[in-house]
């Protein structure tokens, strides 16, 4: 056993952890995932990435409280010829969680995406990535730049990441503390240890979220002129249409995907939680 000192993504606490250094050098996937529970670093339970140096490359605060629906068995696609050209463990290995949670969420609100890296080997995967598990989805203009090429004014309204760092974010779209979808949904890509699978249920996860945000646009566009909805509406207009059976913190989130992505105003007469100070 081996200890690492992990700080706290929430509190800013540290203390070290102990960990098997055999298992972590042997990993079969990018990273090594720990589970850090309550009581062990402070009163927050988070998931620490280790790299095979047992360098901690990032720290994540769990929410695995929040479940996404399934796909119907149905409306699965066939598993479709992947090529050569992602590779899923080097991505992994490279790019934060907290990175890939950034992208998904300035993805919802049409933003330009840079990411600032000097691993050039990394950009044609990423790209590649992002293309492949949006191709039937939402559109998304992503880059990877070197710091050294990287000026502000050369690329518009945009948004910035540098690891775990946003650099430029105009609109305060991204806070750290309030990604609890995107962080669900990013733990389960990087916890998946086969490669197909992780890119495949990831596709699956962005696809679903783009059919029913879709509908909910669909559905306040065919209102008559003042009339309301009712989360309960929603929720059974979304099971007939999809055969998914939504939640409310899932419909909070379905909601605001439609109203950022789709430029729709949800005229909800109960009090749903607002989207930027829920996410």
């Amino acid at each position: 056993m081996v200890k690492v000192e992990v700080r706290c993504p929430k509190c800013s606490k540290r203390n070290k952890i102990e960990v098997l250094e055999e298992e972590v050098k042997n990993t079969t996937r990018g990273l090594y995932a720990v589970n850090v529970s309550e009581g062990i670093v402070c009163e927050h339970s988070f998931v620490a990435y280790l790299d095979k140096n047992l360098v901690v490359r990032d720290t994540f605060i769990a929410d695995f409280q929040i479940t996404l629906p399934d796909t119907p068995e149905s409306q699965k696609e066939d598993e479709p010829k992947l090529t050569d050209n992602i590779d899923i463990d080097l991505i992994k290995i490279n790019l934060t969680a907290s990175t890939i949670a950034f992208i998904l969420r300035a993805m919802l609100f049409k933003k330009k995406i840079i990411i600032i890296s000097d691993k050039e080997f990394l950009g044609d995967h990423l790209l590649n990535l992002f293309k492949f598990v949006t191709s039937e989805a939402f559109d998304v203009d992503l880059s990877l730049i070197p710091m050294d090429q990287y000026n502000i004014s050369n690329y518009g309204d945009h948004i910035a990441i540098k690891g775990i760092e946003i650099i430029k974010d105009d609109d305060k779209i991204i806070d750290p503390k309030k990604l609890k979808m995107e962080r669900t949904i990013t733990q389960a890509f990087l916890n998946e240890v086969d490669p197909k699978s992780s890119m495949l249920n990831l596709k699956k996860e962005i696809k679903q979220i783009y059919d029913l945000s879709s509908s909910i646009a669909d559905i306040v566009n065919n209102l008559k002129k003042s009339e309301k909805l009712y989360s309960k509406t929603l929720i059974e207009k979304l099971k007939d249409s999809h055969n998914v059976k939504v939640q409310m913190p899932y419909l909070d989130y379905l909601i605001g995907v439609a109203e950022h992505y789709f430029n729709v105003k949800v005229p909800l007469s109960s009090n749903i939680s607002n989207f930027l100070g829920t996410l």
